[in-house]
């Protein structure tokens, strides 16, 4: 095959985001049967501006395909959120990613961008045939021809080269001090592990619902008046499993599945108090399942109550979300020393995966400094080793972040509110980046983590 000539020419000599537009993109164009009159070039549409669009060069209508290029070492999934935003604004049915050595096509079906292909550059190759039925030139001229018939054009199967673990992270994001964005990070942080190909489950484990509100589910609504059972039948019914208190959510290529929570969980305190070893009510009802997930998050109440006990003796690890200011991190002392204190008392230790910042003020430099001083220093007193999180996964101080959990979806999903302003949108994109690169530092522990086992 010629492609797998030319690029195998010209890889050790992909530098810039330009190299990969000339000698990997416009050779691909060329194998796929375009030619250059076929696609535009570096194309304005509206505040966008595109590198590549496929039939759109007289009539941005009849978009095919938008490509957009990235330097080589730059990694794809930082920027899914952008492919989706071009290929929804522009109405074009297909989108490729690439930075000459990964190829991602995302495709817009049923109001929803899916993932269709994420390949290297061998895998490109040796499923060309595929591809090019895809996002070829013939495909692209029957699509065109058949928009008066209302027609989609044909998905392919995913083919997805990256592997899934066998055993979930079980994760409790723990923090007794309220408004520390302790939901809002829950649902982000889910929704980019998500992005980035895991399974994940959400537990609600908090009689305030906000997670399960947040996520656009209504207790009473969705759940109750529809006779679906939610946390509370988990943790006081014996008969109840995991997945009959399970309800799926869909943002695109975002999926979570979520235990939804309710108001009458604050009454059952007594019950979970006089239950035999209720303390560990979750962890068995988890037992069985824990292979359906890479990661499963929960999100206790802002207290030290006995759900609040109960979600630490489930977890395998614990992450503690707190804010640069004197409050929350006096407040830091607490948690710790209340953490600690339960690991004492299960089979394994709580392993602590460190403390995540949100609402960064970025602007208030020396208060940040004497913050994160202070977030040190209460660290090392514990004698463990629980790291700050880098700065690059603090989460900025965003009105649109703030308020995220009112609106019943993650931040990846904002471009698509019609009634946000466009200056939000682009803030809401901006910080689900940061979630992003916590995800993905999360990853990194966890793949670490794994390699010593």
């Amino acid at each position: 095959m010629r492609l797998a000539e030319v690029w195998s020419e010209v890889i050790p000599y992909l530098h810039t985001e330009a190299d990969v537009e000339h000698k990997v993109i416009n050779p691909l164009l060329t194998e796929l049967g375009y030619r250059s009159n076929d696609f535009t070039v570096q194309f304005k549409f509206d505040q966008f501006r595109l590198d590549f669009l496929i039939q759109g060069n007289q009539l941005p209508r009849l978009a095919y395909l938008i490509i957009e290029a990235k330097a080589p070492r730059h990694n794809l999934n930082e920027d899914i959120w952008q492919i989706r935003r071009y290929v929804r604004h522009v109405k074009a049915p297909f989108g490729l990613l690439t930075n000459g050595k990964q190829f991602q096509v995302f495709c817009e079906w049923n109001n929803r961008i899916i993932k269709v292909f994420d390949l290297d550059q061998k895998g490109l190759i040796d499923n060309f045939d595929q591809v090019r039925k895809v996002i070829g030139k013939e495909a692209s001229l029957r699509y065109i021809a058949s928009l008066t018939q209302v027609q989609m054009p044909i998905v392919p199967d995913p083919i997805y080269l990256t592997p899934t673990e066998k055993k979930a992270m079980i994760i409790t994001v723990f923090n007794n001090k309220g408004g520390v964005g302790k939901t809002t990070t829950t649902i982000n942080l889910a929704a980019a592990l998500s992005k980035l190909g895991k399974r994940v489950l959400l537990i609600d484990i908090d009689a305030q619902a906000n997670l399960t509100t947040g996520l656009g589910i209504d207790p009473l609504v969705d759940i109750e008046q529809q006779g679906k059972k939610d946390i509370v039948d988990l943790l006081t019914d014996r008969d109840v499993k995991l997945p009959d208190t399970i309800t799926r959510k869909r943002w695109g290529d975002v999926v979570l599945d979520i235990v939804p929570s309710h108001i009458r969980l604050s009454d059952m305190e007594a019950t979970l108090t006089q239950a035999v070893d209720g303390d560990r009510v979750l962890i068995r009802k988890l037992k069985n399942y824990k292979q359906n997930y890479d990661f499963i998050l929960i999100d206790p109440p802002p207290s030290f109550s006995k759900v609040n006990t109960i979600a630490l003796m489930a977890a395998s690890h614990i992450l503690i979300p707190t804010q640069l200011a004197a409050y929350p991190v006096r407040a830091l002392e607490y948690v710790l020393t209340r953490t600690l204190g339960i690991s004492k008392d299960r089979d394994e230790p709580l392993k602590m995966l460190g403390v995540a910042v949100s609402m960064y003020d970025k602007s208030a430099t020396s208060g940040n400094r004497e913050m994160v001083e202070k977030i040190h220093q209460k660290l090392q007193a514990t004698g463990e080793l629980i790291p700050l999180f880098p700065e690059s996964t603090w989460i900025p101080q965003f009105k649109v972040v703030a308020l995220n959990p009112d609106r019943g979806y993650p931040l990846c999903h904002a471009d698509t509110d019609k009634d946000l302003p466009t200056g939000d949108k682009i803030k809401a994109a901006d910080a689900f980046e940061c979630y992003l690169r916590l995800a993905k530092h999360l990853l990194k522990i966890s793949e670490e983590e794994r390699a010593t086992v």
